[in-house]
């Protein structure tokens, strides 16, 4: 008998979300929809007048952020009711609706950056004299607007180029729709014999499993799935990478990368900089990859041999209360204040954990402020899943504690700095696990091999995503076509240098990047590597008790984006310009991985 993957109205209330901290119901979501369009039409009075006087400044903003927030609860609303089950025509409908609001709040609120930006650096050192008020939005003003002076089309076309939101979002929308509802990968016989349906979260499980020819047969049926549907993926990938660089070139950005990472503040040598610093350090990969291949024996070793573990049946697993227990016991060290938020987490609909059918694949965290964070996770009981619920609540906590100590216009950190939360809870999670299984040999290999392949797994591989990102983007830039086969190529390129000569491939080419949902996410994903480099070093000096560390840490956390995200970084404790935090990092990592060859006796 095949075992079906759970329809949403199967999974128990207590794995869901509470929606109704957003609103009661659809009907209650419409009425604010309505009302908040009301009240964009009552914005547009500001147009023409927004620097008439400081009053008229501090009034223009203290709307328009109240408005940005009203707007993301309404989105989140509309998201959480789409991806808990893509398969919906009514979550379908919502998640229009929502992406209509935020294309109306863009044309609504154009004016602001073409009549800010006209403001001089002495006029605005007036106007904050002025209007005391205007303090508390000086940064978000300068940041949002000021610095944007180079960035920005008339107020008509700002407008034109708003309304066409929905047009730039929908490659994103297809993308979801064939990757979390329309894409099938078949049936699997699994290790008991029983015929399952074979799902992502499910290829994480079979995928440490020690029977070679189930780990092959998934890898296969993936492979296969995305390889038949790759020229769709290619085309919908390419239409969203066109749209990113045509926006940016009409704002005045020589790339798409210049103009993405211009949004976070981020230079752009941080980017060529990790991506140099990881082809330095990959011979720490490849020596892992060859203690492998040693361990488990092999002549020639495959993809679908890179997860198993190598120590066999010390494989963990958890129930999801089980991990939520570990991860409070864990997670003490960040103080009480930390841990009251991760029992408010845990226990009041701020998570939907189980998968279900026509659930968006992965795992994320969103915040709405005033509310509480809401995270989705597509729960597996293996220590995969024990990690990315540590990782989820990093990112839940540092809004949590962000949105106690700033204001709203402050509390939309960036990705950059985001990313350093959640993977500082997966490096002390890594550390009190090896504590506590210190005197079991067996586990105490397969947490440290499990930690090699975090490590390796988030910085070398996010680096190499990156690097796949950068060269699609700038083969489109030069007017080149992204076929299916070139992306293929590329991509299997870099795997080949990353994994090493200890790996062996059966095809030149892969179709994996058409299952990466990040490539939808402007350069997002270096971000991962930056960070899980940098929240190496911190958790290293919290778990060592290092004097000042801590307190460091949990300023940052609540700092939000009250200070440019290399400032806070630099304040916690690491210098993000230098490539010295990447090499000290993979100094960690080839400590392990020595200490990993010496357990095993190779």
């Amino acid at each position: 008998m095949t075992e079906k993957l759970a329809t949403r109205t199967e999974v128990p209330d207590e794995l869901k979300w509470n929606l109704k901290d957003l609103y009661s119901s659809d009907d209650a979501f419409e009425q604010a929809a309505a009302a908040f369009k009301e009240k964009l039409k009552s914005f547009g009075e500001h147009e023409g007048h927004v620097a008439d006087s400081a009053e008229s400044l501090y009034k223009t903003f203290s709307d328009g952020v109240a408005l940005d927030n009203e707007l993301k609860r309404l989105y989140v609303y509309c998201m959480t009711r789409d991806h808990s089950d893509t398969t919906n025509p009514q979550g379908t409908k919502l998640l229009t609706e929502g992406q209509g609001l935020f294309s109306a709040f863009g044309a609504a609120t154009a004016f602001l950056n073409v009549e800010v930006t006209r403001i001089t650096s002495d006029e605005f050192k007036k106007l904050l004299s002025d209007e005391p008020r205007l303090e508390e939005y000086k940064r978000y003003i300068e940041v949002n607007f000021l610095r944007n002076r180079d960035h920005i089309l008339p107020t008509e076309q700002e407008k034109i180029l708003a309304k066409s939101d929905t047009v730039f979002n929908s490659s994103e929308n297809i993308y979801s729709n064939l990757n979390d509802a329309d894409i099938k990968f078949g049936e699997v016989k699994d290790e008991n014999g029983d015929i399952v349906e074979l799902t992502p979260a499910r290829y994480s499980e079979f995928m440490n499993s020690t029977n070679r020819g189930l780990r092959k047969q998934v890898s296969e049926n993936f492979k296969t799935a995305y390889k038949n549907l790759q020229h769709t993926f290619a085309a919908t990938l390419t239409a969203h990478m066109n749209g990113v660089i045509v926006k940016n070139q009409l704002h005045n950005f020589k790339t798409a990368r210049e103009g993405e990472l211009f949004q976070n503040e981020i230079p752009e040598s941080v980017y060529d900089t990790l991506v140099t610093t990881v082809h330095n350090h990959l011979d720490g990969q490849h020596r892992f990859m060859q203690l492998r291949k040693d361990v488990m024996g092999l002549n020639q070793m495959y993809g679908y041999d890179t997860r198993v573990p190598l120590v066999g049946g010390s494989k963990l697993k958890f129930t999801f209360s089980e991990s939520k227990s570990i991860v409070l016991d864990a997670l003490k060290i960040l103080g009480d204040d930390y841990v009251t938020g991760l029992k408010h987490e845990f226990s009041e609909g701020w998570i939907d954990a189980a998968e279900n059918v026509g659930k968006y694949s992965g795992g994320y965290q969103i915040d709405v402020y005033g509310v509480h964070p809401y995270v989705l996770l597509n729960w597996s009981d293996n220590y995969d899943g024990l990690t990315t619920l540590a990782h989820e609540s990093g990112h839940a906590m540092q809004s949590y504690l962000t949105d106690q100590f700033q204001a709203v216009q402050n509390t939309d950190y960036p990705i950059f700095t985001a990313e350093i939360a959640s993977t500082t809870n997966e490096n002390l999670l890594m550390a009190y696990m090896l504590d506590k299984y210190a005197d079991n040999k067996a586990m105490k290999a397969y947490l440290l091999q499990t930690s090699i392949e975090t490590f390796i797994g988030t910085v070398n591989t996010q680096a190499m995503y990156a690097e796949f990102e950068h060269q699609c983007y700038e083969t489109v830039e030069d007017g080149e076509p992204l076929t299916a086969d070139r992306l293929g190529e590329l991509y299997g390129e870099l795997d080949r240098q990353y994994d090493g000569p200890a790996l062996s491939t059966t095809s030149k080419m892969s179709p994996s990047w058409a299952g990466i949902p990040h490539f939808y996410t402007n350069y997002y994903v270096y971000q991962y590597a930056t960070s899980m480099a940098i929240s190496t070093i911190l958790a290293d000096r919290i778990y060592r008790k290092v004097p000042g560390a801590l307190e460091q840490y949990k300023a940052f956390l609540k700092a939000g984006s009250s200070q440019a995200p290399i400032d806070l970084i630099k304040q916690a404790g690491v210098d993000v310009t230098s490539g010295q935090y990447l090499d000290d990092a993979f100094a960690v990592l080839d400590k392990r991985i020595a200490e990993l060859k010496e357990l095993l006796g190779k």
